[in-house]
This record gives C-alpha cells, structure tokens and sequence, in this order.
C-alpha cells in the first residue's frame, strides 16, 4: 500500500493546538489554522481567544497513572532555548506518556521555549498526517505522525519531527513534579502532558465558518473524526456532508459524542465533545466537554479549560480509551499478584477475623477494587487490604479480586488463605455483603441511592439492622437495604452497621463503596404564590422558588433579565419579584448563571396576573377621586390626543364626558 502524507503547514484550516490563559486563568484553545504555530499574530484574526478562562485559582491534583516498570514507548525531545528547570519538568510528562503508550518506533518532538504574544501558554500538532500506508488500519483515512508510524511499525517520514510544540517563555508557570500549584501559576507538567496528547492523535479536522460545517482534508476525514456520533441526528459526524448548514449545526448542537467502543468503557456516559454555539475557533471539536469533566475529575485533562493552581498528571482512562480506538497500544490494567498477609485471631465475641491482602498490579483503571464483594479505593501498588469480619469456620477462602473500572482485569485464587478455628458464638456476626445497584445523582438534592445485601451469622434476636442511620429488617440472617437521600460526592462510603435489641453487635465497614459524582449544575424554577392586585399601583408581587444543585462559585443569577446574587450552595431558595404590573395576561420566567450559562432552566415557570385593578379617575394617585382630580380634568379640558391627563372615556378628548363620569363617582376610593 502506497504511503499518502501530508506536512501539517500545508493543510489549509488545519487545527493546531494552543493553550491560552486569560485573566488570572488558563484556557486551553485548538483549532487554529496551521500558520498559527509560526505566526501567532494569526489568533487575532482567527478570534482564538474567545474562551473566557476561570479567572481563580482550583487547587486540585490529579496524580500520575501507575507507570509501567519501564517505558513502552520511547519518545525524545528536541529542545530549544528551554531552561534546565523547563527540561526536567518537560521530560515528566513525557514520562508518564511514555508508559501508557507502546510504540516500536521512536516518537519525536521539537520543542521550542519562546515569547509566543499577550496570553499564550503553548501550542502542538503532530508535523505530519499519513493514509493508506502498509498497516493503515482503515483506508482513505489520516493519522497523525506518531500514530501511523506505530501503525506502519517504521519511520514514514524521517526528514521531520513527529510533533511539534511551543511554550511561553513569558508565562508563571510552577515546574514543580508534586502538583502543589502556588496561586496565580500555571502547572507546566498538566500543559505538556495536554499539548502532547493532540500531538499523538487527540485532535480533529472539524471547522465551522458562518453557519456552514466542514470536515476532512483532501477528500480524508482524521481518524479522529470517524469516532466521533451525532446523538442530535444518531449517526456519524461524516454522515453529514461536508459545507453544509446540516453539518455546521452538528458541529454547533452540543450533541456529539465519542463513539468507539474502548472509549465508551471508559466512561459513565458517552463521552462528550466539546460542541458549543457558537462554534469557538480553536476550542471545539478537538476537546471533551468542560461541563461533563470539571475541575477534580479524572478525565478534566482534554476539556478546553485549566485553571491556575490546577494540576491535572493523568490522560484519564477516557482518554485512553479513545487512544485505543484510534490504534494506539495503551498499557492495560494487570494484577499480578495477591499474597496473604497478616491474620487477626478469631473474635471469640463475633466469631470472626480479620485477614490482609497484599495487592500488586499495573495500571489500574477508575474505580474501585472488588475483593469477595468488598469495595475499596485504589491507593497504589503494592497496596494492602484487609477483610474484616469473616466467619472463623476453619475452611479454606477462595479469593476473586478485579476492578470495577475494567471488570476484565482480575485475578483469581482458590484456597488463598484458611479461615482460623471457631473460638466462640458471638450474638451476631457479619457473615459477608454485597453492594449492588447504586441511583445516578438526583439532580434536584444532589442526594442518590445505594442497594445493600448484608448476611450475617448469629443474628438472631438483634432485631432490625440500622445502616448509616436508616432502618431495615432482617429476614433469615439476611437485610436486603437500599440507603436513599445519601450525599453524592464522589467520596468513598463508610457503613456503620448496629442493631435494635443488641447495642453490643455493631461493626464498621469501611471504604464500602464510592458516592457517584456530584451532580453538575442544575436549577429549576416555581411560582409559589402570585399576590393581589394593588389598586394604587395597578402592580403585583410574585413568589419564586429557585431549586439549585451545584452552583458555580462566581457570578450572577440572571432572573428573568434582572441580576441577582447568586445562591452559594445547593438548595431550594426563596424570593420575591416586587411591582409586576397586573394585566391579567400568562407570564413565564426563565434564569441562568452569568458565569456558567449552560446552567440554566427554561421559561417553564408561568402564571397569569391578577386582572387590572388601575382607578383611571384618580389622578392625583391618593386613592380618592376628589377635588383635586377634577381641578386636573379642568386644566387639561379641550386636550386631543392619546396622551392627555383626563381622558377617562378613551375618545383621546378631554371634555364634557369626563367631567360627567368624574362626578359620577366623586368622593369614591380607589
């Protein structure tokens, strides 16, 4: 198969990956034409700095993945005018990437240290693409240098660099390898770690000019592009032709997803891909969705925003995901080996024990460890558990293990350890649980629910179980519970475990499963009362309650076009909007956050004002047609118009009739 390559410099609207902070925040922007990466004045014209960065510091990190005991990839930097201290830090990144990828083919990287204009923290993309190459996996289609050459197993093209980069020499960054961002810095190792993974294959060809969508290069969609779903349309992104309004809304639609199966696996949720409208030059298409992956989240690496004292060192298993489907060999998850360790004698109170476990494994993916249906949080390996509670019978325990982030990791051990001799008979005892289905986060609480089997031995007599403060009956040494209005924090869960008739029975499990993440930014309205008509000022008052689940930390409630502080925290909110006027019409009302407007809650909440209650004879507004009024009538008797004081009848004349319908009610209160 013939080898088709192109330099990126000749692509016309190819993305080219930057990384911009803005105010006292970093962005991450992609998506600039190829001249970009030499002539940055280009952004200007390009309106590249459209995104608006997190003007404060999060101080969140995200460690390292398990590397594997030497690298799988070699990839080797060429440096310009870079600093030592920018070198070191550098050359960790490359590191960690180094082990997550294999190659046979040496990855190479120019990279440059120099002043690149007002904002810019870096910029990437690999020097050049390749199809229908010997190993090409599909035809017809790009990829990036780096990753055709570990497809093609050789060197396609040895005149150039695989990736090209560039960093500010101007900018405040923290070179540091710990995370430990000071505030007003930007971490080197997250923007490295980030601008090297569009140079590996992260990136898109996707454009939008006006309303009209593009995609592809030559004929070529990147490999990129061919995972990459419609949900709006349910199909390929390359379902839709190119230089339409059909493909621009696509692009623009907030619907698009990633699609390959290894990606998917990774995640929750189909991944999502940044798509906002309108289309942001440079941000779009070649990134995952900030409001899907914020700031702590494993996967926040690839979203098009970073902000200053965050530290993110990790692609995400997501990421890894989508660099499987594009053909890249990612070092997969292995447990190696599980020994026993320490054994606690019998309790002769419970009759059962404690038994350690010694993990080692490589690589492992999000989630938790499943040890015999015990859930713990991954802390590193070599990493040492222990099963608490187990039933002192003198029999030999099989032990299961896998991670419930890739459930094919895991390892199996028959007759690992032996049980000790019963010592006694206890009142009750855990025999063993199993945690089961777990709610997604309820949006409106911010609360989820989480399903339990508890079996226990020598419970008789104990009565009913309480879990965490909530009570369940047991049935045959057995609970069947389901926990409800539990907090979803993304934190592990500890289960304290008593009983009603033996306040002496009571255990602790802990680490017993992971909160779901907390919700993201959610908000509903409803009107809880619609006030009476003030004759005086033919106005109305309207209650609202505002439903908040995690509100952004900065900005603005913009209700009904009117700014208010915003709620700090999650919760149902109560306010007021005062003189409405009363017109007897159906209303609706919408909010958003200014800070955060994908938040927001449509004009769902209506209600209909109470009818006028206006008094067209009270001029003079004090609430009693009197002498006053009728002076004013006087004094404008004769006037023609739509606007003059007096014209009671609405024949745009003040005149005799008025006079008479004033008398008529002379005296009366409005």
């Amino acid at each position: 198969m013939t080898s088709s390559l192109v330099p990126l410099s000749t692509i016309c609207g190819l993305m080219v990956c930057t990384l911009l902070p803005q105010s006292a925040a970093a962005q991450k922007m992609f998506g600039l034409p190829a001249s970009a990466m030499h002539d940055h004045a280009e952004c200007t014209t390009q309106a590249c700095d459209g995104l608006v960065g997190i003007p404060e510091d999060h101080f969140l990190y995200i460690p390292p993945p398990t590397m594997a005991r030497s690298a799988i990839a070699t990839i080797e930097v060429n440096y310009s005018n870079f600093p030592p201290v920018a070198e070191a830090a550098f050359q960790y990144a490359v590191n960690i990437w180094a082990s997550q990828i294999s190659s046979d083919v040496v990855i190479s990287v120019d990279a440059n240290w120099a002043s690149l204009g007002t904002n810019i923290l870096g910029s990437a993309s690999p020097s050049t693409i390749h199809r229908n190459f010997t190993g090409a996996p599909e035809s017809n289609v790009y990829y990036p240098a780096a990753l055709a050459n570990q497809l093609a197993a050789s060197d396609l093209d040895g005149t150039s660099a695989d990736i090209s980069c560039n960093f500010g020499s101007d900018v405040n960054w923290y070179f540091g390898l710990d995370g430990n961002v000071p505030p007003g810095a930007y971490d080197f190792v997250t923007v490295v770690l980030h601008e090297l993974c569009h140079g590996l294959g992260l990136i898109g060809s996707a454009t939008v000019a006006g309303n009209t969508g593009f995609i592809g290069q030559s004929g070529s969609p990147f490999v990129y592009d061919t995972f990459i779903n419609d949900n709006n349309s349910s199909g390929s992104i390359l379902d839709l032709n190119a230089g339409t309004s059909v493909l621009g809304d696509a692009l623009t639609g907030g619907g698009l997803v990633w699609a390959g199966p290894e990606g998917l696996a990774a995640a929750v949720a189909p991944p999502g891909i940044y798509a906002p409208d309108p289309w942001e030059p440079g941000a779009s298409f070649s990134h995952l969705r900030e409001d899907m992956y914020l700031s702590g989240d494993p996967n926040a690496l690839m979203t098009p925003n970073l902000n200053t004292g965050e530290a993110i060192h990790n692609p995400g298993p997501i990421v890894m995901g989508m660099f499987a489907d594009m053909g890249w060999g990612v070092q997969g998850c292995a447990i190696s080996s599980v020994l026993p360790g320490a054994q606690l004698a019998c309790n002769p109170a419970t009759n059962t024990f404690s038994q350690q476990l010694i993990l080692i494994y490589d690589n492992a993916p999000t989630g938790l460890i499943n040890v015999n249906g015990s859930l713990f949080t991954i802390s590193g390996s070599p990493q040492t558990i222990s099963l608490n509670n187990l039933p002192a019978n003198g029999a030999p325990v099989d032990v299961e293990v896998f991670f419930t982030g890739d459930p094919t990791c895991s390892s199996s051990h028959p007759a690992l350890f032996t049980a000790p001799d019963p010592c006694g008979g206890g009142s009750c005892a855990i025999a063993s649980y199993n945690v089961g289905a777990q709610t997604s986060c309820n949006s409106i609480d911010g609360t989820y629910g989480q399903s339990v089997v508890l079996n226990f031995t020598y419970s008789a007599g104990a009565g009913d179980v309480i879990v965490n403060g909530q009570q369940f009956p047991v049935v045959n040494d057995q609970a069947n519970i389901t926990l409800t209005g539990l907090l979803a924090d993304g934190a592990p869960v500890d289960m304290l475990i008593t009983f009603t008739n033996d306040e002496a029975c009571a255990f602790a499990v802990f680490d017993a499963w992971t909160a779901p993440a907390p919700c993201p930014c959610d908000m509903a309205l409803e009107v809880s009362s619609v006030g009476p008509c003030d004759g005086l000022t033919n106005t109305y008052d309207l209650g609202l309650v505002i439903h908040v689940t995690n509100p952004p930390p900065t900005g603005l409630l913009n209700l009904g076009g009117n700014l208010y502080e915003a709620p700090a925290t999650s919760g149902s909110y109560t306010t007021t909007l005062n003189d409405l006027i009363a017109n007897g019409g159906g209303n609706s009302i919408g909010a958003y956050f200014t800070h955060l407007p994908t938040c927001s809650t449509a004009e769902d909440a209506t209600w209909t004002a109470p009818e006028s209650c206006s008094c067209p004879s009270d001029l003079d507004g004090d609430g009693i047609i009197g002498i006053s009024d009728t002076l004013e009538i006087l004094a404008n008797f004769g006037c023609v118009g739509s606007g003059c004081v007096g014209d009671l009848d609405g024949d745009t004349i003040v005149g005799v009739s008025d006079i008479l319908e004033m008398l008529s009610i002379f005296g009366s209160s409005c």
